[in-house]
């Protein structure tokens, strides 16, 4: 009979049925399987997304799967969004869904497709929950990074809430100009000023960002009393520069005060530059007043030339610079006169478990010249407010974990294959895990599915499917 199928071969069949609703209805169908099929139901770890939307499941019976089911042909997965949501771009730029070994061709001994700065794309911007099957347009992202160059990338989109699609989306980019950008679905959006930074997360009504050289920028968020639309009040240096030599080579001041108002950053109309406040240049002329009456003339031709074309008048994403990734790469220099391993540390902010705290995690991975790479060091803060620095921690809370990885950066809590006080990234091709509990790197119990290293660890994402109460 089935309710005789032996636990194994049940756990087996459960294995290639990912989706909750699946698991859950394995349980109702008698009582034996529902004793067997109640653990894999209550304890699902992430999934591991590429970014062509094929994903692995993860965990002692985890299995790749090529496509998640429902999507649109032309998306490709940017990042998970938030519990069950993934955020994807629909757009007929293939390099970021190509995956690394399709893409490389061994022969020539060179890569077949390259993003190029001069090619830009069209690309369409939806939240999607493939669990409840429901897909929120994201019209206002698509005016500001709706035609982009392929070299340009969205690296973290992360919603405000899990449960209200309609609230604010926060979204980092590579690029200056764009550094974060803040969107509500149907309201309207708001870019903010080029603060450098690599990494966000919220605590409330407060985005918070890193920048490279670790300082803390707060931004007090509100909107629009006409019409909704997500507006930044003040921003706060809420940890200055522990970094001081960091900053000698890379050269960016943070203004005397503080504090600073929204006004400090834009004018009237909305503008990104401050404001003059003289209303003339000095010594000006009457031979100056000639040359700014034919620039304005200049520019009259030049916008009646543009009203016979169409105009492009989405951003462009790779003008005026880019914004580092939150890696850097380091030389291993202790042994001499051989080959030098490569050292990554990569930087995360982490909202904790109980969402009262927020964590900085250094990440970092050492890659050898000749065998895999592996967990190094991993070092954990958290945010002092009031002293306004970086306080290092003893470990995570009790029924902790962390999953890391560019696009998602989450606390977990630890049930399952998911164990108490451990850090999980998904970097490189790394099958160990570190525990804060004994500040010691690990093997992991289990391996992640092959299918993983298909892409570049930093295009991955994972996705966190709804707990199912049975």
């Amino acid at each position: 009979a089935w309710a005789d199928l032996p636990p194994d071969i049940l756990g087996a069949v459960i294995a290639r049925l990912p989706h909750p609703g699946d698991r859950a209805r394995i349980c109702a169908a008698c009582r034996a399987w529902r004793s067997a099929a109640c653990p894999h139901v209550r304890h699902q770890p992430p999934w591991l997304v590429l970014p062509d939307c094929s994903f692995c499941t993860t965990g002692r019976d985890g299995a790749f799967f090529p496509r998640i089911p429902g999507l649109p042909d032309n998306a490709t997965c940017l990042a998970a969004a938030g519990a069950g949501w993934l955020a994807l771009d629909c757009t007929d730029d293939v390099f970021r869904r190509t995956p690394t070994m399709d893409n490389f061709c061994y022969e020539a001994g060179m890569f077949v497709v390259n993003a190029r700065p001069d090619i830009k794309h069209r690309h369409t911007y939806m939240l999607h929950n493939p669990f409840s099957n429901i897909t929120v347009p994201l019209p206002e992202l698509d005016d500001i990074i709706g035609h982009v160059a392929e070299t340009f990338e969205v690296r973290k989109v992360l919603m405000r809430s899990s449960t209200n699609p309609a609230d604010l989306v926060a979204v980092t980019t590579s690029s200056s100009d764009c550094n974060i950008i803040l969107c509500r679905p149907g309201k309207g959006a708001h870019v903010l000023p080029h603060f450098r930074v690599i990494d966000v997360a919220f605590l409330g009504d407060i985005l918070y960002g890193i920048t490279s050289g670790e300082e803390l920028v707060a931004s007090h968020l509100g909107e629009d009393d006409d019409d909704g639309r997500p507006q930044v009040t003040r921003f706060r240096l809420d940890i200055r520069n522990p970094m001081a030599d960091y900053y000698k080579k890379h050269s960016w001041i943070w203004p005397a005060d503080d504090t600073i108002s929204i006004s400090d950053y834009y004018d009237k109309d909305g503008n990104e530059e401050p404001i003059d406040d003289e209303d003339e240049a000095p010594n000006q002329d009457e031979d100056g007043d000639e040359e700014e009456n034919q620039e304005e003339e200049d520019d009259d031709l030049a916008a009646a030339n543009l009203e016979e074309e169409e105009v492009d008048s989405s951003f462009n994403g790779h003008v005026s610079g880019s914004v580092s990734d939150n890696d850097v790469k380091e030389y291993d220099e202790e042994v001499p006169y051989e080959p030098k391993d490569e050292v990554f540390t990569t930087r995360f902010i982490v909202q904790s478990q109980n969402g009262d705290e927020l964590l900085l995690v250094r990440h970092q991975m050492q890659s050898p010249p000749y065998s895999d790479p592996y967990t190094r060091k991993v070092e954990i803060f958290k945010a002092d407010f009031m002293a306004g620095k970086w306080v290092t921690v003893n470990g995570l809370a009790k029924g902790e974990a962390l999953f890391l990885t560019r696009s998602l950066s989450k606390s977990a809590r630890a049930h399952g294959d998911i164990e108490d006080g451990f850090v999980y990234s998904a970097a490189g091709e790394m099958d160990d895990v570190f525990d804060t509990r004994s500040w010691r790197i690990r093997h992991m119990r289990f391996r992640w599915p092959w299918q993983r290293k298909k892409v570049s660890e930093k295009l991955l994402t994972w996705l966190f499917p709804p707990e199912v109460v049975v």
